[in-house]
C-alpha cells in the first residue's frame, strides 16, 4: 500500500510542476545573472525541437545590464556553417527572475522563468512558448563554462522530465570551439 500512495503523491506533484505556476530562483539578483552563460543543454516538446533536436549545438547567451525594463540577450551560435547573432529583448516582469519577451520572426511570446542558479556555475531556465492556442515548454541549462559537473546535468534531467518533458526530447551539448558572429538580427 506504502508504494501505491508513494506512486500516487508523485503523479501529484509531477500534474503540480506541469500545471501550476513556474517558480523563479528565491531571492533573484539581476546583477550576478547578467554576463555571458554557455546553453548546455535543452529540453522541450515543441515540434520544431524534437524533429531536429540532433541538429542543435552548444551556443552562447549574453545577459546585458538592462536600460529602462528591457535586458538585451544576445545568442550567438552556429548555424549552416555560419555564427549568427540573435537579440531577444528581454522585457523584466514585476517578479524577479521572470522576463517575456515577443518574436517578430516567429510570431511568438515567451514567458522565461530563472528557476535555479548558483550565479557563478549553473542556471535552470524555464521558457513557456505561446502561438496562438498553443503552448510549449523549453527548458535549457546554462553553465558559466562549456562543461558542467555531472550532478547538475542529472538536475536538468530531472526538472525537465518533472516538466512533463519525454527523456529522448532532453538533449546535452559537447564542447563546441565559439563562433565569431557576421551579423545581428531578430
Amino acid at each position: 500500500m506504502n508504494k501505491v500512495m508513494l506512486c500516487a503523491a508523485l503523479a501529484l506533484l509531477c500534474t503540480l510542476a506541469v500545471h501550476g505556476e513556474i517558480q523563479v530562483q528565491n531571492d533573484f539578483n539581476l546583477d550576478q545573472f547578467l554576463g555571458k552563460w554557455y546553453i548546455i543543454g535543452m529540453a522541450s516538446d515543441a515540434q520544431w525541437f524534437t524533429t531536429r533536436k540532433e541538429k542543435f549545438k552548444m551556443s552562447t547567451i549574453l545577459m546585458k545590464t538592462p536600460e529602462n525594463d528591457k535586458v538585451e540577450t544576445v545568442l550567438t551560435k552556429l548555424r549552416r556553417g555560419k555564427c549568427l547573432q540573435i537579440i531577444f529583448p528581454y522585457r523584466r516582469t514585476g517578479r524577479e527572475g521572470q522576463f517575456v519577451f515577443h518574436s517578430d520572426r516567429w510570431n511568438n511570446d515567451h514567458e522565461v522563468y530563472v528557476t535555479e542558479t548558483n550565479y557563478g556555475e549553473y542556471a535552470l531556465i524555464h521558457n513557456t512558448i505561446i502561438k496562438g492556442s498553443d503552448v510549449t515548454t523549453l527548458v535549457k541549462l546554462y553553465g558559466r563554462a562549456q562543461e558542467l559537473r555531472p550532478e547538475l546535468l542529472e538536475r536538468f534531467r530531472q526538472y525537465s522530465l518533472a516538466q512533463g518533458l519525454e527523456d529522448e526530447n532532453i538533449v546535452t551539448f559537447t564542447k563546441l570551439d565559439e563562433c565569431k558572429p557576421t551579423s545581428a538580427q531578430n
